[in-house]
């Protein structure tokens, strides 16, 4: 079955306000879809936003069997950076996700 939007939006969310915790960042104790990942509004550092995708490829993995790499030149090079926000980063995720179900069929 494939996963629904909405179950990657609060796994994000989770690990986002878990990486609050642990970092001690408040603004992530509470995000929704516009919330800012990176960029010059955002309450994560570059090490913070390596943690969010490590952890996000991780859960992804280890709860839904679902492998996919987060970090990739195709992300990098996109105009508009997946993650910007946590909207963009679970559609982002979503594409991922049925990319690979289309070169996986089960």
């Amino acid at each position: 079955m494939p996963l629904e939007r909405n179950t990657v939006l609060e796994l994000v969310q989770t690990i986002l306000r878990e990486l609050g915790e642990d970092l001690e960042i408040k603004e992530l104790s509470a995000t929704d879809e516009q919330t800012r990942l990176f960029g010059s509004r955002s309450a994560l550092d570059s090490m913070g936003l390596v943690n969010l995708i490590t952890d996000i490829e991780e859960q992804l993995s280890d709860e839904h069997d679902i492998h996919i790499t987060l970090a990739s030149q195709s992300a990098m090079s996109r105009t508009h950076s997946p993650f910007r926000k946590v909207g963009s980063c679970v559609n982002y995720i979503m594409e991922l996700i049925e990319a690979a179900d289309a070169q996986n069929p089960s």
